[in-house]
């Protein structure tokens, strides 16, 4: 056992000490909270999935938390607005390249938001967010970063003309 899950096992029996028998039986592994069902339900409804090869990192900050009316929000929305409207035609979403060249976008993030975004892979796109209940969160956005898919099988090179091989 690695030294970092001998932590997480410490951490998780001291964690089991403190609570109560019914808390701990209902618990759930991390893997069970990743995958479930309807985690992704809000956005495949919404047509806003742009499809099994990306995973959902995550929203741009806490989306239960909803910002005060200020007019840096309300120009923040409408910023997230224009950029998702550039998406229109791929499921609503934009990749990253494409979203920090809108104008007015890269004043309306966080400094910790644009630097976390100019790290990641040209591949990751912005979508729409969504709370729990399925209602779009406007002054939020979505991170969708693509997984590499393996084949299971490989398959042999065909080769032709005298590099023919008989098997």
């Amino acid at each position: 056992m690695t030294k970092s899950r001998e932590i997480e096992k410490l951490i998780e029996n001291m964690k089991d000490a403190l609570s109560s028998n019914e808390e701990v039986s209902n618990r759930k592994s991390p893997e069970e909270l990743l995958y479930t069902r309807d985690s992704l339900k809000s956005f495949k409804t919404n047509q806003a999935w742009p499809g099994r090869n990306y995973i959902l990192v995550g929203n741009s900050y806490n989306v239960e938390k909803r910002v005060i009316d200020t007019s840096g929000a309300t120009r923040r929305t409408a910023c997230i607005a224009v950029v998702l409207e550039r998406g229109r035609s791929n499921r609503r979403c934009v990749s990253i390249e494409e979203a920090l060249k809108v104008p007015g976008f890269v004043e309306c993030l966080s400094r910790f938001e644009y630097e976390w975004l100019k790290k990641q892979p040209p591949s990751t796109l912005l979508g729409p967010a969504f709370d729990n209940d399925g209602n779009l969160v406007q002054e939020s956005f979505a991170v969708w970063r693509r997984e590499e898919t393996y084949r299971t099988h490989s398959r042999k090179p065909v080769l032709s003309g005298r590099y023919r091989r008989t098997y």
